[in-house]
């Protein structure tokens, strides 16, 4: 009988197209999650990339002999370099004809549908599913045509999430250091800083981090805070009205350093506030910016701050001392 791991037999039923369009919906989202089972699913991938079209045999093998050509025992391995190649070939074989348009047009369907949120701005669009998303200032999604069958969607930057409900489909949020697996619920993530966190408003969402593979549940009213530099993890309480508050067009700044302010800032206008005084930078500064342009919000600042702007480039600003002008 053969030693036949469930993975494996995903794997090869998933590659020799003997899977319904469910089941195949439902392999590629394990297969964005589970790091061996994509391992597996790599080494036959590599196969078809690594041996040449023209030396491929005359005949396809079973399902069978390929299960047995991937798990066969050291004591077997012996046998001639033409057999096993022979298997290996085979295999090419059944990804060029049955997986090749797949492999050769991923990277592309990946990004066939793209949002970005210009510098400044915040964009509010619905998904095919009727999920709503809102892009912070700078931030981009990219998700696939087929986003009803496999609701996955990645994100650079910041976003919040009204995620409509679905038992039968996942809706899962790929960033560079973690995934964000949901049915139906409201969410925000912020992958723009080195304390990366996902702030959860209802519902609950199931964390995985890429490097160390933890997986975190939150509950609602529950947040994440993943440091990049350190790999630290944290998982504490928050207030939904300020993390979210960007997303109704309002820069909250909550008696913080203007130096810790600055990306947010930075990112809600658009431009590049810069500090060089470390008393400035040290200066708490505390207010709720509601709907205010980037010289309505120079202003008040100016005013309750006691400090002063100064252009030294096109996208530049310095904030000073009053005095100094």
């Amino acid at each position: 009988m053969l030693n036949v791991s469930q993975k494996e037999k995903k794997c090869v039923r998933y590659l020799a197209c003997e899977m319904s369009k469910a089941e195949r919906s439902v392999f590629e989202i394990e297969l964005s999650l589970d790091d061996d089972l994509r391992a597996v699913f790599e080494n036959f991938k590599t196969i078809w990339i690594n041996y040449p079209s023209s030396e491929l045999p005359e005949r396809t093998i079973s399902f069978e002999e390929i299960l047995n050509q991937y798990n066969r025992p050291e004591k077997l391995k012996s046998v001639k370099v033409s057999i096993k190649k022979k298997a290996v070939l085979s295999m090419a074989f059944l990804l060029v004809f049955c997986l090749g348009p797949y492999f050769i047009g991923m990277k592309q369907s990946e990004y066939t549908n793209r949002k970005i949120a210009s510098k400044g701005q915040r964009l509010t669009f619905i998904l095919p599913d009727s999920s709503t998303v809102i892009l912070n200032s700078g931030s981009e999604v990219k998700y696939s045509n087929d986003f009803r069958e496999q609701r996955a969607i990645w994100l650079k930057g910041e976003a919040f999430f009204k995620v409509t409900k679905n038992s039968d489909s996942p809706f899962i949020v790929h960033t560079n250091d973690f995934n964000v697996k949901v049915l139906g619920t409201e969410f925000n993530i912020n992958s723009n800083t080195i304390n990366q966190t996902v702030s959860l408003a209802k519902g609950k969402v199931n964390i995985v981090l890429n490097e160390s593979k933890d997986e975190i549940n939150l509950l609602p009213n529950e947040e994440l805070v993943w440091n990049a530099k350190t790999k630290a993890v944290i998982k504490r309480n928050f207030d939904v009205n300020k993390v979210a508050a960007w997303k109704d067009n309002i820069l909250l700044l909550d008696d913080e350093k203007f130096e810790d302010a600055l990306p947010k800032i930075n990112q809600f206008y658009g431009v590049n506030f810069i500090i060089k005084d470390a008393f400035i930078a040290n200066k708490r500064i505390k207010g709720a910016f509601k709907n205010q342009t980037i010289d309505e919000f120079i202003t008040s600042l100016e005013f309750i701050s006691d400090v002063s702007f100064k252009k030294t480039s096109q996208n530049n600003i310095e904030i000073t001392r009053r005095h100094e002008n």
